[in-house]
Order: C-alpha cells, then sequence, then structure tokens
C-alpha cells in the first residue's frame, strides 16, 4: 500500500512540474532576417515551428545585411500560450538617404523645405515623387523617387561668380565683425577694472567709515554694470553675425 501511493505521488509530482511549450513561426520580408529571442540567437527567417517554452518574451529581428546601417532593428513583445501557434509576419520599413554634395542643401517637395541634407526619409512617403534640391550659389538639382536607389547623392552645380561670392563672404563678415568685437573687449576690460576698484574702495569705506567713498563705489559700481552689459550686448551682435547665413 506504501509503495503504491509512493508511486501515485511521483506520478503527480511528474505531471505538475512538466514543461509546457507552444509555437512559433517567423516570416519576414525581406528573408533572412537574425532571428533573437530575450538576446539569444535562435536562426535566420523564416524559422517553421520553432518549439518554444510558454510565457512571454522580447523578439527582434535584424535585416538581413548587417553592413546596412540605415536599416534599425524591430523589437517587439510576444506571448506564446500552450498548445498554439503563433505566426508572425514582420516586414522592414524601408529607408532612403538623400546626400548632396555640397551638403546643407534644401530638399523641396513642391514648395515646400522637407529635409536638409543629409537626411534619411521613409521610402513609402517619397516613393514616385520628385524632389528639388537647392542651395545658395548653385543650380537646382531634381530627383525622381522610383524606389530603385535607397541611396541618393547629387553634385550640385556652381553658379559662375558664386565661387567668389564664397570665399569673399567670411571676409566681410569679420571686417563686420572686428570694430564690434574690439567694443566688446574694452568694455569688458573696463567694466572688470572698475569692479575690482569698487570692491577695493568698499573694502577701505568698511574700515574708515568713509562716506565718500563709499558713494564713490556705487559710482564704480553703476560704470561696472554699464559697461558689462554693452560688452554682452556686444557679444550677442557679434555671434549673429558670425552664423547669419
Amino acid at each position: 500500500m506504501i509503495f503504491l501511493l509512493v508511486f501515485l505521488l511521483s506520478i503527480s509530482a511528474d505531471v505538475f512540474t512538466q514543461e509546457k511549450y507552444g509555437f512559433i513561426n517567423i516570416n519576414t520580408e525581406p528573408s533572412g532576417a537574425l532571428v533573437y529571442i530575450d538576446s539569444t540567437f535562435v536562426g535566420r527567417s523564416p524559422l517553421i515551428n520553432m518549439k518554444i517554452k510558454s510565457g512571454t518574451y522580447t523578439l527582434n529581428l535584424k535585416y538581413p545585411k548587417t553592413t546596412d546601417w540605415l536599416e534599425k532593428d524591430i523589437v517587439q513583445k510576444i506571448e506564446v500560450k500552450e498548445n498554439d501557434t503563433l505566426n508572425l509576419f514582420i516586414s522592414f520599413e524601408k529607408l532612403i538617404k538623400i546626400n548632396s554634395i555640397p551638403f546643407s542643401a534644401d530638399i523641396f517637395l513642391g514648395d515646400s523645405i522637407i529635409g536638409t541634407t543629409p537626411t534619411i526619409f521613409k521610402m513609402k512617403d517619397l516613393l514616385g515623387k520628385s524632389l528639388k534640391i537647392r542651395k545658395k550659389g548653385y543650380g537646382e538639382v531634381e530627383v525622381f523617387i522610383d524606389g530603385g536607389s535607397r541611396n541618393i547623392e547629387v553634385s550640385l552645380p556652381q553658379q559662375p561668380g558664386a565661387e567668389s561670392e564664397l570665399r569673399t563672404k567670411p571676409k566681410d563678415k569679420l571686417k563686420s565683425v572686428l570694430p564690434i568685437a574690439g567694443l566688446s573687449l574694452a568694455s569688458g576690460a573696463v567694466s572688470v577694472y572698475f569692479k575690482m576698484q569698487a570692491d577695493k574702495l568698499y573694502g577701505e569705506y568698511l574700515k574708515t567709515g568713509d562716506p565718500e567713498k563709499l558713494n564713490t563705489v556705487k559710482t564704480y559700481d553703476k560704470v561696472a554694470g554699464v559697461t558689462l552689459l554693452i560688452f554682452e550686448l556686444t557679444t550677442i551682435v557679434a555671434i549673429y553675425i558670425l552664423l547669419k547665413e
């Protein structure tokens, strides 16, 4: 009787501890994607009737061409149920990169600027559309997105006289900035000088209590404040001129 009871208990334990499984079918477009489940590589798509313990997992799909940096990994949570089959069909979203020589050219779709080179778009948003690429001092180039190429680079022809204009523009900016920069440095130096003098006189006032020294301190503080304001304003103006297109 005791042996029978032990036998029944062992069978019951096996039943309760038996692991539960489900199945996964994974198809991708394009095929050949690297499949990771909870960071473990399990193969390339398509994967058919892959047996796996029931539960929740993190699925990570990498584009078949691992050197194609345009493509991003697809990551999602999946739930595998006991004695059930999870069917997945996942498509990688195609991207397109548009660049120009020189870069920082505006990309127009119709009359609207949609980006500046170099930049990346979703292929589906531009497929079958014509884009115009423009940059000041260069000729316009038009490209048609037919889906055949995912990396478009165009060379913008330089307009006559643009080269000399581009060379002289930094010089003109520098000529405009130099007087402002000189005023900025001078006002900054004056502000520091009067502030130091004010601090020195204030120390003497604390020792002597001479009201004349206190009046001088107030005057010096005002001069230091005004010249500091001039320094800040001229610095902002100089930076604006240098950065202005």
